[in-house]
């Protein structure tokens, strides 16, 4: 007990520690971010390195983690200069640091009065998860290697006398251990002792990897908001294991990002280097992107957004998912990327005069293909529709041009919307335009039209006035009425129909439920693994 208050002593500065302003990130259950800023004394926090391993059985994994240490190393410095306590857990090694003092310090740590159930034990899922949508398919451990270079890989550490399934024996080299302040240990035993003893009721977890360890181990994001810890996760400085070649079928980053929106739904909340360090968060470079993934924008109105199946049903596959998954079933095409930039109430000339073209489209990633579906709005707010529609589009296809040289532009014809209206009147400009300009035309009318006649109100959702519904109704509806200026009763399906289906205007809205999004992603995604294919 002596030799560890010395060492408890070692490592308390004596400098005046002021206090960090952290802006916490968190989600809503729609996914919208939400901040809250808070005050964290260094002497009552923590920061734990998880399994930043010196070598992993994934090169891809090794790869990543190289580029990350410098970044985490200088957030270690300026964290430990500030009076946090800096624990590195590299979990099964150590052997590799018996007997040193930083080791000894979580080792000795007197027993806590207050020892938490199962904290020595993973926790793989909380209870605010059990009804969600696991993010990601890591059932095949996440690796993303390229099979040849996986094997050779293995190889090599099979060549050094390492287990090429568990090949770690310390922490990445380039992580300094202050063997005067900081602690090893990968217990989580030893590690809620240390906690208990230092007072210490905020804990910053980084590292990787963030589906697996960082979230499960038992001194993990899971085990400390369980606990009651004040934990956070440092978003920028860790990754995942997760495969592209896997559902969601999205890029490693971007299967990394989504189990981070997973964690500030469900877990707890996170925060970026910069906040500790200074300067700006990390990020990894385009080396460690993987293969080159096609870009697919969609540009169009409320009916291409899909705000209201977003609001409802934001874990549910939206349009750009579905057609994301279904192309990633075509063997013979190379993995997309679909950014959905749909917006409510948008016609071309608003697109194009309100700024959001040069915020939203010139400014994404350089695409390869940009399906574009206007004209509904444009036909009721555009003066001189039948002359000014086709003389917006050939503006937009020019911007589009200019800023997307490289893409094949698809104007595509509107969906059968306004019930008795003629579309007609829209549709046929679109396909002038797209022969004029020789442009490839996507017709999904037809395909939606033949869809609705096995239902003529299977494909859109119900939004009805609430102030029309009878009153005896209305704790019946309740739960599902959107608030604003005037309340509407909103459902994705037919559930209130047995009792509002008689309603007059009950069916009016027919924007597109999630079964009306399904029926245009299956018809484009069958229309672009074509264009692919031709272009080869």
């Amino acid at each position: 007990m002596i030799r560890f208050l010395l060492l408890l002593l070692c490592s308390v500065s004596l400098q005046a520690q002021t206090p960090f302003s952290l802006s916490l990130q968190s989600r809503t259950a729609t996914g919208g971010r939400q901040a809250a800023r808070v005050q964290w004394a260094p002497q009552s926090t923590a920061l734990i390195v998880c399994d930043m391993w010196d070598l992993h059985h994934c090169k891809n994994a090794v790869v990543r983690e190289g580029e990350m240490v410098g970044r985490l190393n200088e957030v270690l410095e300026k964290a430990r200069e500030q009076g946090v306590l800096i624990i590195h857990a590299p979990s099964s090694c150590m052997k590799f640091y018996e007997a040193t003092p930083a080791r000894e310090r979580a080792r000795l740590a007197p027993a806590a009065g207050r020892v938490p159930d199962k904290i020595a034990e993973w926790c793989r899922q909380l209870p605010s998860e059990e009804a969600a949508l696991y993010p990601i398919d890591q059932s095949d451990g996440g690796e993303d290697d390229d099979a040849l270079e996986h094997a050779a890989w293995a190889k090599d550490l099979e060549a050094r006398g390492l287990n090429p399934k568990a090949p770690w024996t310390r922490q990445i080299e380039g992580l300094r251990i202050d063997q005067e302040r900081d602690a090893i240990s990968d217990s989580g035993l030893e590690i809620w002792n240390l906690l208990e003893a230092r007072g210490v009721q905020n804990v910053i977890l980084a590292g990787v990897h963030l589906n697996m360890c960082v979230a499960g181990r038992p001194f993990g994001l899971r085990q400390m908001a369980r606990t009651g810890r004040n934990v956070v996760l440092l978003r920028d400085l860790t990754d995942s294991m997760y495969n592209p070649a896997r559902w969601p079928f999205v890029s490693h980053q971007r299967g990394t990002e989504l189990f981070v929106e997973h964690v500030e739904k469900r877990i707890c909340p996170t925060i970026t280097s910069d906040q500790i360090a200074g300067g700006k968060p990390f990020s990894f470079s385009t080396a460690t992107a993987g293969p080159k993934r096609l870009q697919v924008l969609l540009l169009g109105d409320s009916t291409t957004e899909a705000s209201i199946p977003k609001m409802l049903a934001p874990e549910e596959p939206q349009l750009e998912d579905g057609i994301r998954i279904l192309l990633a079933a075509e063997k013979d095409c190379p993995p997309v990327d679909v950014y959905n930039l749909g917006l409510s109430g948008e016609y071309i000339q608003r697109l194009l005069d309100s700024g959001r073209y040069d915020r939203d489209v010139a400014s994404k990633p350089q695409a390869d293909y940009i399906f574009i579906r206007y004209g509904i709005n444009d036909r009721s707010k555009r003066e001189g529709f039948a002359t000014n529609f086709p003389a917006d589009f050939r503006s937009l296809l020019a911007r589009l041009r200019k800023d997307h040289p490289k893409a094949t532009l698809i104007p595509m014809t509107v969906i059968p919307y306004d019930v008795g209206s003629n579309n007609d009147s829209i549709n046929n400009l679109v396909k002038r335009v797209a022969e004029e300009e020789h442009l490839p035309l996507f017709d999904i009318h037809p395909r939606y039209e033949a869809e609705l006649k096995k239902g003529p109100n299977m494909l859109n959702y119900r939004r009805f006035p609430l102030a029309k519904v009878p009153g005896a109704l209305h704790p019946l509806v309740q739960p599902y009425v959107r608030k604003g200026t005037e309340p509407f009763v909103v459902v994705l399906d037919n559930r209130l129909d047995a009792h509002l289906g008689h309603l007059p205007g009950w069916y009016a809205d027919r924007h597109p439920n999630l079964a009306g999004y399904q029926v245009i992603a299956s018809e484009t995604a069958r229309f672009l693994a074509e264009l692919i294919r031709k272009r080869g």
